[in-house]
């Protein structure tokens, strides 16, 4: 028995000897052995960017050779790879082969499978240990993302996704004292309120946003009248009030505010004062220009211009204004930037492309 497993033991031994000598030959005479390494991101760890080509629709089986995604990606050293996408709303997106030189390729990533549902869908990316993302717009064109200097225009979808698992990364510039970024995610479940049912949107700082949709291209906050993801008041009631933020239909120039709310209490460099709050939105732009943020470029943006007005407690006051910004609603993507009318000026802006579900 002794002599068997030595025998045994020195047989293995031997081909593994073998495969090993074997795969070091074909590596060093350039063959095909071996796991290409690369990356999806670039120097500064941003996702290159993606290209999605072909039409999407429900209930129509995808065509390797015309619905397909391009990614970009540089290898650092050649081999077998296989780069592939989860499968979302039926569909998912894979290749694989022999990386036979370093440096940036072109992948064609081929679709497979049915969609099911008529949505802008995001897919992600894997390969090695990169993780990156693009968006498929089911029942229309589709729309490339995924990072890098330009990217998809956004044509479906909402200009404020609600779908559970939806999650964005802010940046904060400069940073509010150590903070930098912030990550927004859309919890599962939704608030019914005021005839609306409001989704929650979980941060990373442990806050909770609650904003809805009326079917009917108007967008609804149940909040405090700060902007998103930030706050200007000291001290608040213990309640929220619902309003509208942004309007599909509302036409350049057009108005509007919410109801008061308050008490709020306001501190200044000198002085604390007790009184009334609200906001009026403003549509300063529809659409007429791109807008670029967080490594990519997005068209189909709406420029929705917010004042903070607040009026203290006292019989002769008057309502001013305590803060004034833009926030910048992209297509398919939601909230892209908010920018602070502040000295120095203050901004919480995408930091990279946000994953729609």
């Amino acid at each position: 028995m002794k002599t068997s497993t030595l025998r045994l033991g020195l047989v293995i031994s031997l081909f593994c000897m073998f495969m090993a000598c074997k795969k070091e030959t074909s590596i060093e005479n350039g063959g095909f052995g071996g796991t290409a390494q690369g990356e999806l991101v670039d120097s500064t760890g941003n996702c290159k960017s993606s290209t999605v080509m072909g039409d999407y629709k429900v209930d129509t089986a995808l065509v390797t050779t015309t619905n397909y995604a391009l990614i970009n990606v540089n290898f650092t050293a050649q081999g077998k790879y296989k780069i592939y996408t989860d499968t979302v709303n039926g569909m998912w997106f894979l290749d694989s082969g022999f990386a036979i030189s370093t440096g940036a390729n072109v992948i064609k990533l081929k679709g497979y499978g049915k969609p099911i549902l008529p949505k802008t869908t995001a897919f992600t990316i894997y390969f090695n240990n990169n993780v990156c993302t693009f968006s498929v717009s089911v029942n229309g064109s589709a729309v490339s993302s995924g990072g890098g200097s330009t990217g998809g225009s956004g044509t479906s979808g909402d200009y404020f996704p609600t779908t559970s698992g939806s999650a964005w990364t802010y940046q904060y510039i400069p940073k509010l004292g150590t903070t930098d970024t912030i990550r927004v995610t859309v919890a599962n479940g939704l608030i019914a309120r005021d005839t609306l049912n409001y989704a929650s949107f979980g941060t990373s700082q442990q806050d909770t946003f609650y904003f809805a949709k009326d079917g009917k291209g108007t967008y609804y906050a149940l909040s405090t009248v700060d902007f998103d993801y930030t706050a200007i008041f000291d001290s608040i009631p213990n309640f929220y009030i619902s309003y509208p933020f942004l309007k599909e239909s509302a036409n350049v120039g057009d108005t509007w505010q919410t109801n008061e709310y308050g008490t709020v209490k306001l501190v200044g460099s000198t002085t604390t004062e007790y009184g009334k709050a609200k906001a009026v939105f403003t549509v300063i732009s529809k659409n007429t220009t791109t807008y670029t943020i967080g490594g990519k470029t997005y068209s189909d943006v709406i420029n929705m211009k917010r004042d903070i007005l607040f009026l203290p407690n006292g019989a002769n006051s008057v309502y001013r204004t305590v803060l004034s910004g833009n926030s910048y609603y992209a297509k398919g993507y939601g909230l892209i930037d908010q920018v602070f009318t502040t000295t120095p000026a203050q901004s919480v802006s995408l930091y990279r492309t946000p994953t729609i579900r």
